[in-house]
């Protein structure tokens, strides 16, 4: 069973707007960028299908369980730093349990190298280079 965005919608435990929104970059054709995290029931969780992420078509909401959540966390991810790093105006839900994972665990001399790769990739984007 393929899990959706509404099937989640009672295991969410943060919610918040991303990207260029959340950061007041956004022009007119912007679109609006939602990404959250989630935890799943014992029975999902234990289960032969177990889910990483739930996203809509265009991957503009996207939602991580808890447990790859953290995983990409301790891997210096970018968007899951600035997920967890999230303005607070910007934040839809939060639930207390994720007031327990603190920002300044993530960071390393990892994000570093992390962050200049992630840099270099949108300047390519930018000049036009490795479109699909």
């Amino acid at each position: 069973m393929k899990l959706t965005i509404e099937d989640i919608k009672p295991y969410l435990l943060f919610e918040s707007i991303a990207g260029s929104r959340s950061h007041n970059l956004a022009t007119e054709t912007s679109d609006t960028d939602i990404k959250g995290v989630f935890y799943l029931p014992k029975d999902l969780f234990y289960g032969l299908e177990y889910t990483l992420q739930v996203s809509n078509e265009t991957n503009d909401i996207v939602y991580y369980e808890l447990g790859r959540f953290i995983e990409l966390l301790c891997a210096s991810n970018p968007n899951i730093l600035e997920l967890l790093n999230s303005p607070e105006h910007m934040v839809i839900y939060r639930h207390p349990l994720m007031s327990l994972i603190k920002p300044e665990w993530f960071l390393s001399k990892t994000c570093v190298q992390t962050f200049v790769h992630y840099a270099q990739g949108q300047i390519k984007k930018a000049q036009g280079l490795n479109k699909k």
